[in-house]
């Protein structure tokens, strides 16, 4: 996967939280650090989503996508991952997905769809369960459900859904060394 845009958006650019951003390929959720204290991001979840897939994989380990902030990471080892017993469905819709011309959208980690739940929940379906790409052991990895159910985990061999999203480097956002 490699970011598709070499335009360099301003937080004056952005919408306002919620609203499709025009050629950016979806909705826009806020700003999430970089997690390296270098580069805020801007955070765009896709308006479409896959309905009825399976994270994949159940009784298997990937050890490449444990990281709780790094869904583009998670999302790259489990779109590769060549074994037959883990194939992992949610991750491939999410990196196979295009819109506005953006090749760039990923799972989200568990952190983005957190941030997702913060400020966008209402542009999620409030009963239904949404993948991560953040595994939390061999049989389960984590989910958010964007109504009153607090559940984190769910079973990978269940079906729920896969919103893809993508983010984009806040121009001028670079921390002070």
């Amino acid at each position: 996967m490699t970011e598709t845009t070499t335009q360099r958006l301003t937080l004056s650019d952005a919408p306002a939280i919620g609203q499709y951003w025009e050629g950016q390929g979806g909705i826009y959720a806020g700003i999430v650090p970089d997690y390296v204290g270098t580069q805020p991001r801007f955070l765009i979840f896709a308006a479409d989503e896959a309905v009825d897939v399976q994270w994949g994989g159940f009784g298997g380990t990937e050890s490449g996508a444990l990281d709780p902030r790094d869904g583009k990471a998670n999302t790259k080892h489990l779109a590769e991952c060549s074994l037959d017993s883990h194939d992992h469905e949610a991750a491939k819709f999410a990196s196979q997905y295009e819109k506005d011309g953006h090749k760039d959208f990923y799972l989200p980690s568990r952190r983005e769809l957190d941030v997702g739940y913060q400020t966008i929940r209402d542009r999620f379906d409030a009963g239904e369960w949404y993948w991560s790409s953040t595994e939390h052991s061999s049989l389960t990895a984590y989910v958010r459900n964007f109504g009153e159910i607090e559940l984190a985990k769910l079973l990978k061999a269940l079906k729920a859904r896969a919103r893809p999203v993508r983010t984009m480097p806040v121009a001028g956002g670079e921390a002070a060394a």
